[in-house]
């Protein structure tokens, strides 16, 4: 939802052949939180701040300033814990399904007016309304309202869900940008799986016309910029603990690090996250090739992976062996099926509705449009002359 926000808000042209794609993620949306507030209720003991962890300490007992202990012992607080993820998630649900709807409502009312049976649920869309044109600048209108408030809350939602649930494992250590770091590492996994599910799925979608190598090269731009950002942003968290060596802040890098169980999981990390991908994708060509890309994406999200597990797994598991059984058995098992669960709502959404955003102003090209060609024949004079 939030790549479709993006391209709404910069009335962008080059992702708006992935827009509909992208927001077939987001009917997923209500699953997941399902599954969330399941989590909440029966699985936060594994947390050392609740009173029923038998492994950890109270967070009274941590050493802090006064002011900060008794803020952590309300904010840590199971019961306040529990609701202000309910309600924060699921207003923020709800309002990605309000702009999934504006988006979605023209090109169904278009589609049920092709001839043809329809599926029941575009009936709760469209709401019975038949006038395309109005229904597209109505949508237009409330996804342009939406977009900078859904950008907006997605920083501060996933920024409090990243310090809940990763940085709360270790609840003396801060990092004023892990927020920001997690939230825009989401954004990079979202688009690598963007790119992985629309060029398997290119043809079955009949895309073939629409996702051309120009926008793979410009989706690969994005997914470059960003896997620079993720360094950047690392690098910004560790070098201030490093030279401030304060302990409460230096013990959660050290562990991770340090540690001889834990540290060539890291370096496969940085590998993965960073040196693999910025070297690969600085090639323009390999950015217009299909399997090759997906095949980049593929990299990288498994990359991913194995940095979430390094976040949280030294938090958890106390053996002085790296539980590669519990990394791919249960860790990788409940990332497949969360990622199944996506691709099963994706799959059935887009069989029965427009794959492209077909009322959409910004879908066709515009006309001053030039795409940077390299000097490789076609491209050494024409389009790439100018």
């Amino acid at each position: 939802v939030l790549f479709s926000s993006i391209q709404t808000a910069i009335q962008g042209r080059w992702g708006r052949p992935l827009k509909r794609i992208a927001e077939s993620f987001g009917l997923a949306l209500p699953i997941l939180y399902v599954l969330y507030v399941a989590f909440l209720l029966l699985g936060i003991k594994v947390f050392p701040w609740h009173p029923h962890t038998i492994t950890g300490e109270p967070v009274a007992l941590a050493p802090h300033s006064p002011t900060v202990f008794h803020a952590k012992e309300w904010w840590l607080d199971p019961t306040v814990f529990t609701v202000r993820h309910i309600v924060v998630l699921g207003a923020f649900v709800l309002l990605d399904l309000v702009y999934l709807r504006a988006s979605l409502k023209p090109d169904l009312i278009a589609a049920s007016q092709s001839g043809g049976a329809t599926p029941g649920w575009w009936r709760w869309i469209t709401g019975g309304e038949t006038d395309v044109a109005k229904a597209a600048a109505a949508g237009a209108h409330t996804q342009k309202r939406l977009a900078p408030v859904i950008a907006l809350c997605y920083a501060l939602v996933m920024s409090m869900v990243a310090f809940d649930l990763i940085m709360s494992l270790d609840p003396w250590w801060v990092s004023n940008m892990f927020g920001g770091w997690i939230f825009m590492s989401t954004l990079w996994m979202t688009l690598n799986f963007l790119g992985a599910f629309t060029l398997i799925g290119r043809d079955w979608l009949g895309l073939g016309s629409w996702v051309t190598t120009s926008t793979t090269h410009d989706l690969g731009r994005f997914i470059l910029a960003l896997c620079m950002f993720w360094a950047y942003t690392l690098y910004a968290q560790i070098l201030p603990i490093y030279y401030t060596d304060v302990p409460e802040e230096t013990g959660f890098l050290m562990v991770r690090l340090m540690l001889p169980q834990w540290n060539p999981l890291s370096k496969i990390v940085a590998i993965l996250c960073f040196v693999a991908p910025f070297t690969i994708l600085l090639s323009r060509g390999l950015k217009k090739m299909r399997w090759p890309f997906v095949a980049v994406n593929f990299l990288i999200l498994f990359g991913l992976f194995l940095e979430r597990s390094l976040l949280v797994l030294p938090s958890v598991w106390f053996g002085e062996t790296v539980p590669w059984g519990m990394l791919f058995l249960v860790n990788l098992g409940l990332v497949a099926g969360t990622f199944g669960i996506v691709v099963l709502v994706a799959v059935r959404a887009l069989s029965r509705m427009p794959a492209l955003p077909v009322t959409d102003a910004f879908l066709e090209t515009h006309p001053w449009d030039q795409h940077v060609h390299g000097l490789d024949g076609h491209g050494a004079h024409g389009h790439g002359a100018h």
